[in-house]
């Protein structure tokens, strides 16, 4: 029976690298991915890295008309032997082959090493989602060649899965090129699986234990054969299940595989089931109270959420884990088997569990309730909208079937722009050149006259270029983000070849027409696009306390006004902390200013007169994960801009983060009539009173995402569609 009949949305290949014959971690993220994929109306060719020996792992795809399982080695058989796998470099050629006989639309790929070959390919440039996830340990300096490596996957990438927020979060960190393309993929689960019905209460002081996946060093599967024997010189009789025929090779210890073995067969208390069925498994694990996913310290780091913890949750078995921050998100602060690395402590927490019915009973609880987002369905649900985000059909036909070039000296910041305009236009290409540099211009003129449609950023010295060399039946578009009407540039264009001039701000609309003798019906108002949804990260505990600043430069910011209100704040409540994000003067390669040099000695003096204060003033990297330190920022102080709408300001807005900026006719219209205020001391009042009542501080926050959602890409789009369609 096939369980498929809705039409076919895209054509995908999906590879893990991984064995399909063993049960691990690898090999039902593989599974699951491709009934989660089957499942949003994709058609799925699953390419193996091994010749399939063992169809335990693939029973869950059986019925599915749109999966086909594509064997390595196929028609083969026993001439390759159990143990050939292919090479990556063999995995990238079929990958290649496949895809000259399939074109897929979506190329996903797990593992490093096969993500890598696949992006030196550049085969599949904007059809590639890479799962990068043996990521190096937040503790441990990537070096630049994996760096290097990670941002060439990047480029190549439309999209890259990630794990957890926390992968992202060091993703976007580690490789600026992520930002904005990454997706939280979360283990998942199946939708029906549950706790086994008519389950008894154990006795007191017994228990029935279960680990089940690889049986690794780090996993202290060696250790775990000797809890039943030490449990009972306690007084606790525990029987404990391994499930799993994946013995791992230690380069640590060379002796520790053979150990392994011995143990798992011959320790008291111990039950090998050996390799099963994922069902089988699953039925298996049902029938014990508590789970094993007990790790060494040198794994308590990881980016990574255990598949299998979320399903001895899922199946009432109260999983044994270290505690960690994903494990204390999952399963709150007080879940009582958190243990950490040593044996004793976890002798302790069954020990408590096991004389304690009603603890045991809570734990069960607690894991239970903390999984329903990780349900199979809810990842369909989520990756299903993300596949879709990125195949919206154009909806505007560009002039002449020619492509749109978007035209700046810093395109760094337009990265809702180039989103908004490949969304209305399909096909967009990006030029950017440094001001500051000649004889650029006349090399791109072939750029220039091929696009049917050119959009410039900015009054920048090439909207006088492109007016002077606008094509026949080109259409050209001035997006004008922080007007000056005394620029020279708008002097010297010529503005009549311009058809259409787009806004960010009402204001700079109504200054332009007034300044400029240029008919009503050019000039359009488009807020400034901002993906919201990727920059909305639910926020950290405590962020009501901490007061951020974007910039350290005078002339950009005024960190002497925070660190100001920061010792107010301080006064009422020592829990504030000022957060400043910006690289320190002397790390800057441009000459400090001299007055600017004055302003900074003067800072630092009056910082280093005031410790306590000092203490609570942090200085931090200007690097490209925004969206990550925004989760942890309560409040953010911005400067008068003089009318200039900041893209990080809004995306803080639309992270929940409350702006606050002082009193000016237009800060109202830029960031929303609720962020003004019009002294230090009225500002201290509004921080202190909100961080003190939290509903207030939801109320501030929900209403500063409110503002943000003003800027997202559905409703800047409708505007662009107009400008572009003409």
């Amino acid at each position: 029976m096939t369980t498929h009949s809705a039409p076919v949305e895209r054509r995908v290949l999906l590879y893990g690298d991984g064995n399909i014959n063993l049960i691990d971690g690898s090999t039902i993220w593989l599974v699951s991915m491709a009934q989660v994929l089957a499942r949003t109306n994709s058609h799925v060719t699953l390419l193996l890295k091994a010749r399939i020996i063992s169809r335990k792992m693939l029973e869950p795809l059986n019925g599915l008309d749109n999966v086909t399982v594509v064997d390595p080695f196929e028609g083969l058989g026993d001439l390759v032997p159990p143990s050939r796998l292919l090479s990556v470099e063999e995995v990238a050629e079929r990958v290649v082959e496949l895809d000259r006989a399939h074109r897929f639309d979506k190329i996903i790929a797990r593992g490093f090493g096969i993500c890598h070959e696949l992006a030196r390919t550049r085969e599949f440039d904007g059809r590639f989602w890479p799962y990068v996830i043996d990521l190096p340990e937040p503790g441990a300096d990537p070096t630049p060649e994996r760096l290097r490596d990670l941002e060439e996957i990047s480029l190549a990438s439309e999209r890259m899965l990630v794990q957890t927020g926390d992968s992202r979060s060091y993703m976007e960190y580690r490789v600026p090129a992520s930002v904005g393309k990454c997706v939280v993929i979360n283990p998942m689960i199946p939708d029906d699986l549950g706790p086994l019905r008519r389950r008894s209460t154990p006795q007191t002081g017994r228990l029935q234990g279960v680990y089940a996946g690889k049986l690794a060093e780090g996993w202290k599967t060696l250790e775990l054969c000797d809890v039943p024997r030490l449990l009972a010189e306690r007084g606790v009789q525990m029987s404990l299940s391994i499930i799993g025929d994946k013995i791992m090779h230690s380069n640590r210890t060379p002796s520790w595989r053979s150990r392994m073995k011995t143990a798992v067969t011959s320790s008291p208390g111990v039950e090998w089931a050996g390799g099963l069925s994922r069902d089988d498994a699953t039925a298996y694990s049902k029938t014990a109270d508590i789970g094993f996913s007990w790790r060494g310290q040198e794994l308590d780091s990881t980016h990574e959420l255990s598949t299998k913890v979320l399903e001895y949750c899922a199946m009432g078995v109260a999983p044994v884990v270290n505690r960690i921050a994903a494990h204390v998100e999952l399963l709150g602060e007080d879940y009582p088997l958190f243990v950490d690395a040593s044996l004793e402590s976890v002798l302790d927490a069954i020990e408590r569990v096991a004389r304690d019915p009603d603890l045991l009973e809570d734990a069960r609880k607690k894991a239970m309730d903390a999984i329903d987002r990780y349900r199979m369905a809810n990842t369909v649900e989520r990756i299903h909208a993300e596949l879709r985000a990125t195949e919206v059909r154009p909806s505007v036909k560009l002039a002449g079937g020619r492509p749109l070039l978007l035209v700046g000296s810093d395109l760094t910041t337009s990265r809702g722009t180039h989103t908004v305009l490949r969304q209305c236009a399909g096909d967009v290409r990006v030029a950017q050149w440094d001001p500051t540099l000649t004889g650029q211009e006349e090399p791109r003129l072939g750029e220039l006259s091929a696009a049917g449609t050119v959009v410039v950023e900015d009054a920048n010295p090439y909207l006088v270029w492109a007016t002077r060399r606008k094509v026949a039946g080109q259409r050209l578009i001035a997006h004008v983000r922080d007007l000056r009407t005394d620029e020279p540039v708008l002097r010297e264009a010529k503005l009549d070849e311009v058809d259409a001039f787009v806004f960010q701000a009402e204001s700079d609309l109504a200054a332009f027409a007034a300044a400029f003798d240029v008919p009503a019906e050019r000039l359009h108002h488009a807020p400034l696009p901002v993906d919201t949804a990727y920059v909305d990260r639910p926020g950290l505990p405590g962020r009501q306390y901490r007061v951020g600043v974007l910039d350290l430069s005078p002339s950009a910011a005024r960190p002497d006004v925070a660190i100001t209100a920061l010792r107010g704040l301080l006064a009422a409540d020592e829990q504030f902390s000022l957060h400043i994000r910006d690289q320190l003067p002397w790390e800057a390669d441009e000459q400090i200013d001299p007055i600017e040099r004055v302003y900074y000695q003067t800072l630092a003096a009056d910082l280093a007169a005031t410790p306590e204060v000092a203490a609570r003033v942090a200085f931090e990297r200007p690097d490209a994960d925004l969206p990550a330190w925004y989760r942890k920022i309560g409040w953010l102080l911005v400067p008068r801009r003089h009318g200039r709408l900041d893209q990080r300001v809004v995306e803080a807005q639309a992270a929940g983060v409350v702006v606050l900026t002082p009193a000016e006719e237009i800060a109202a219209e830029l960031y929303g009539p609720d962020t003004q205020y019009g002294s230090i001391d009225a500002l201290v009042r509004t921080i202190v009173a909100a961080a003190g009542d939290s509903a207030e501080f939801a109320k501030l926050s929900a209403g500063s995402r409110l503002q943000g959602g003003s800027h997202d890409l559905a409703v800047v789009r409708p505007t662009w569609e107009a400008v572009l369609a003409g």
